[in-house]
This record gives structure tokens, C-alpha cells and sequence, in this order.
């Protein structure tokens, strides 16, 4: 894993909602608006909460990507690229499916079941900052 720079991690929590794609096992690409949390310098959290998709991509093949960008100049972009972990009926699930009723209670009546919580370890960081000198470069 790799830690994320400080300014990224501010980013990362000015957003409500990240895009996050991921590839099924037929090659078939996903991307999903997903409600991450910052977890630690190295990792983020979401929860699964209708096991559609994304969910069933991360089974076959546990790995993500993740931009993310400033909405207001001077503008700078982070992709990340990382595996994940699929925490279901275990202590992190609990947690994060505790945290998230406290938030939003009836919101998540029409869900199939309890959360699963996905942790994102950040194993790459590029830059996507709009520049040729940058942009599409590895930082970490």
C-alpha cells in the first residue's frame, strides 16, 4: 500500500459522492457513484448497500479505481488504483452499517440485506491533472 498525500486526502473529503470503477470478469467495464469515507493515509471505506454490479464485479475480481478532482481552479486530479477487501457480518461491516443508519436511517429501508463494507487499499496514485508536463503521471 502507499500512502495518499495530505492535499488528496483533503480532497477526498470535500467529495460526497466518487466514481469508482471496476471490471467483471468477462472484461466488462462499471463505473458507480459510490459514498466513500477516508479510512487512514492508506485506505477508504464504502458501503455496498443493494449488491448490484460493483459488488458482484469486486467478488470476481477484487480491485478498483478511483478518481477523484477539484471542482474550482487551480484544478488537480488523483486516480487511484488499488485492490479490495469485502467485509460482510464481521466487525468492520458492523461498524460502518452503524455509522451509515445514524446518518440516513429510513433511506435504507428498500436494501436486500445488511451492508457489506468495502476497504480500498491504495497500492497506485497518478496524477490526472489536466497538463502535459503531469497529467497520467504515477506519483506513488
Amino acid at each position: 500500500m502507499v500512502k495518499m498525500p495530505e492535499d488528496l486526502v483533503l480532497l477526498l473529503n470535500e467529495w460526497h459522492t466518487i466514481p469508482v470503477a471496476t471490471v467483471g470478469k468477462e472484461g466488462k467495464p462499471n463505473v458507480a457513484g459510490k459514498s466513500l469515507m477516508v479510512r487512514d493515509n492508506e485506505s477508504l471505506i464504502w458501503g455496498e448497500l443493494y449488491f448490484m454490479q460493483t459488488y458482484e464485479n469486486l467478488l470476481q475480481n477484487p480491485v478498483a479505481s478511483i478518481c477523484v478532482w477539484q471542482r474550482k481552479p487551480p484544478y488537480k486530479a488523483y486516480k487511484m488504483n488499488g485492490r479490495v477487501e469485502i467485509h460482510e457480518d464481521d466487525a468492520v461491516a458492523d461498524q460502518l452499517n452503524e455509522h451509515m443508519r445514524m446518518g440516513h436511517g429510513a433511506d435504507f429501508k428498500p436494501r436486500k440485506k445488511k451492508m457489506a463494507a468495502v476497504v480500498f487499499l491504495v497500492e497506485e496514485i497518478y496524477d490526472q491533472t489536466p497538463r502535459l508536463e503531469s497529467g497520467g503521471k504515477r506519483i506513488m
